[in-house]
């Protein structure tokens, strides 16, 4: 007969067999059902540009702080302090597209990115809040700032990179 130690230590190991199983299917992930949490990380890109766009015309930026190998998106905006884009009206974003003959929009392996585009010759202006494709174009005038917003994105396995950047110019007409 066992006594003491003894009798606890069966005790022990016969429920740790009998429990183990039913701990074990409870371990076991169920992938199915769950997903995987995504990490998010958010880079400030830089964008460098001569300080001036004319429209109709090629402007030249350079851009570092993207997302490895990634294809990103280049925009002119008037910013939200113009008259008619912060009170009463919204303004749209003008998107721009590579020069023919030049690479897509794609940052290189360190994150950075020489792109030349035609800058837009006018911006969307929605003049119904309710309806936003009731509106108008609007032409860039002499001497009114502009932002040139860059924005890219890359997701890989459970990891989210976003990077947002703009720099300040001003429009100049040619004569």
């Amino acid at each position: 007969m066992i006594k003491g130690r003894g009798r606890l230590a069966i005790g022990a190991a016969a429920l740790a067999c009998a429990v183990m199983p039913a701990a074990a299917h409870a371990i076991t992930p169920v992938t199915s059902l769950h997903q995987a949490k995504i990490k998010f990380i958010f880079m400030k890109a830089r964008v460098f540009s001569d300080g001036f766009v004319t429209p109709n015309q090629p402007e030249t930026v350079s851009i570092s702080g993207l997302p490895r190998r990634t294809d990103f998106k280049v925009f002119i905006e008037p910013p939200p302090i113009t008259e008619q884009c912060g009170e009463f009206y919204f303004c749209d974003v003008a998107p721009t597209a590579p020069v023919d003959g030049t690479p897509p929009y794609r940052s290189d392996a360190k994150g950075r990115a020489t792109v030349t585009f035609i800058t837009p010759p006018s911006y969307f202006v929605e003049t119904d809040p309710f309806h936003p494709s009731v509106g108008m174009f609007v032409n860039w005038m002499n001497g009114q700032a502009v932002h040139i917003d860059v924005e890219g994105a890359k997701r890989r396995k459970n990891v989210r990179r976003d990077s947002f950047g703009f720099a300040r110019a001003v429009v100049q007409l040619t004569a």
